[in-house]
Parts: C-alpha cells; sequence; structure tokens
C-alpha cells in the first residue's frame, strides 16, 4: 500500500503538476532558442573541463581520495550536471518544435488539397444536378473520405524526460542557492588564509572558476538565460543535501581524521557542532529567501516588458 501511494504521488507531480513543461526549462525571457542551447552547451563543456581538471590536478598531489569530501566540489559537480540537463532539454525543445512547424506545414498543404477536390466535386455536382443519380459519385466522397489527412496527435511526454525535467528543477535551485554561499565562505574566510592558495596559474583558473564564476553563472541564470521558477516547498529538498553533506563531512573526521574545512574543528564555536550547523542552515535560508524573492519579482517584470514591447512593435 504504501509503495502503491508512493508510485501514484510521484507519477502525480511528473504528470499532473504544471509547471513540469518544457517551455518553462527549455526557453528563455530573453534569449533566443537556439543561443540558449549553444550558451547552454558551451557551459556544459567548459564546466565538465573544470572538473576534471581540478580531479586531476588532485590526483597528482595525492589528494584525489577526499575530492568529493569537498562541498565547493559537490556544488559545482551539480553545476556541470545541471547545463547537461538543460542543454538536453533545450535541444529536444529544438527539435520538437521544428517537427511541429513540419507537421503545421504538411497538415495545411494536404487540407488545402482536399479543399481543392471538394471545391471541384461541388462545380462537378452544380453542373449535373439535373441528373438524379451520378455514378461513381459516392465513391469518390468515399475516397475523399479516406484521402483526408488526421490530425497529427503529440505524444505525451515519458517518464524518462519528465524525471529529467524534475532533475532539472532540483538542480537549478541547488545551483542557484549554494553558490553564493561557496564564494561567500571561500573568500571571506579561506581565501585569506593559508587554506586556499592560488600559486599557479592553474590554480587561479580552477579557483576562480569555482569559486567566483560560479556566481557569476548563477546571476546569468537567474536573470538572463532561465525562465525556471522557485518553489517555497523545495527548502526541504535543500535542508536535506545540507544533512547529508554534514554527514559525509563528519565521516571524514571520524574515519579519517581529516576535516574538509578548519572551521569544522573542534575549536571553532566553542565545540557546539550544532550551532555551526544552525548557523549554516541559517545563511541558506536567507539566501534561498532572497532568491525567492528575486524569482517572482523576475517573472512578473519579464512577462510585462515583452507585453510593452511587442505592443510597441504592433503599433
Amino acid at each position: 500500500m504504501l509503495a502503491q501511494r508512493l508510485r501514484r504521488r510521484v507519477l502525480c507531480f511528473l504528470f499532473h503538476n504544471p509547471v513540469l513543461n518544457d517551455e518553462l526549462f527549455a526557453t528563455s525571457y530573453v534569449v533566443p532558442q537556439p543561443l540558449l542551447a549553444g550558451i547552454r552547451g558551451t557551459l556544459f563543456v567548459y564546466c565538465l573541463a573544470v572538473l576534471v581538471s581540478n580531479l586531476a590536478a588532485n590526483i597528482v598531489h595525492g589528494a584525489g581520495w577526499n575530492w568529493g569530501a569537498y562541498f565547493t566540489t559537490l556544488t559545482f559537480f551539480g553545476i556541470t550536471l545541471y547545463y547537461g540537463f538543460a542543454a538536453y532539454s533545450t535541444i529536444r525543445y529544438m527539435r520538437r518544435q521544428k517537427q511541429r512547424q513540419q507537421t503545421v506545414r504538411q497538415t495545411q498543404q494536404q487540407l488545402m488539397t482536399v479543399l481543392d477536390m471538394e471545391q471541384q466535386l461541388a462545380t462537378t455536382s452544380s453542373l449535373l444536378a439535373d441528373i438524379e443519380e451520378l455514378p461513381g459519385a459516392e465513391s469518390f466522397e468515399s475516397d475523399d473520405k479516406h484521402h483526408r489527412s488526421p490530425v497529427a496527435v503529440e505524444r505525451p511526454p515519458s517518464v524518462v524526460h519528465q524525471l529529467a525535467l524534475a532533475t532539472q528543477w532540483i538542480l537549478y535551485e541547488s545551483f542557484t542557492c549554494f553558490a553564493p554561499l561557496v564564494s561567500l565562505i571561500y573568500w571571506a574566510l579561506l581565501f585569506p588564509t593559508a587554506s586556499a592558495t592560488l600559486d599557479t596559474p592553474l590554480d587561479a583558473w580552477m579557483g576562480v572558476s569555482m569559486h567566483a564564476l560560479n556566481t557569476a553563472l548563477m546571476f546569468a541564470e537567474v536573470l538572463v538565460l532561465a525562465k525556471t521558477p522557485y518553489r517555497a516547498s523545495h527548502f526541504g529538498v535543500l535542508f536535506v543535501f545540507l544533512a547529508l553533506y554534514l554527514g559525509l563531512a563528519y565521516f571524514m573526521v571520524g574515519v579519517y581524521g581529516f576535516y574538509v574545512y578548519p572551521f569544522f574543528e573542534p575549536r571553532y564555536f566553542g565545540g557546539f557542532i550544532a550551532l555551526l550547523c544552525l548557523l549554516i542552515v541559517n545563511i541558506v535560508a536567507v539566501v534561498w529567501v532572497i532568491m525567492l524573492m528575486v524569482h517572482r519579482l523576475r517573472d512578473l517584470l519579464y512577462p510585462r516588458w515583452l507585453m510593452k514591447r511587442q505592443r510597441s512593435t504592433v503599433f
């Protein structure tokens, strides 16, 4: 019974959720679709290159074993995944739009052909109105009906596609919420100390990409590239992500005696780990509320601006 209820809720969320449609995840208010697909595909390749380079550098320096324990690495991995899903959904939506346009053109051409045939039949019938029966007229009408093109019915989205949209949604919200947190902690706490060094050009490139470019991409995605909405009820998902990461961080302490970040050490906050966790959750909650307000303002102002632009173009 529990499994059936869970399955029904998941299917209801995937197929009866008005937000989970291609337009909100594959289009932008201001950027054309071909350009949007190119930008997202390029950013996916770039983020993947940064991630692979960072992993290779850590392996060379003998730190590959704890590479996946850093919050920066995990959040940048989420950013890379997001751009992968976003590029896929954008390209797929473009292809489906082209297929729809081709289907509409073919249907219009077939309808014009049928209308021409009906007009010819009406002309012939008016000329032969004094004849009681038109031999072959019934067969011609039946053939005409058989030649009518049925309206193309679009296939419903698959479970895999809807799951991809839902994953992109969660990745987008975690990306836009965690990116400012990563930049703030790195540049305010870690960079002034010996915990972060940008000695070589490779380190500088990876450091700036993972701790500064991530926030720049967040602003670009929220304000220009994306149309994805924010939901206040999804904060619980981010809370689960934070709880899992804190468990991973102290798992590294318990098993390897390794503190991922220096502020996880007991000498900070007087050894009150709960105070540290509460502080992190509060910071994320503040960022979440700010992002929620920014998205609502964006979704309110952009449609008005587009309507004014269309009116000015018409008149």
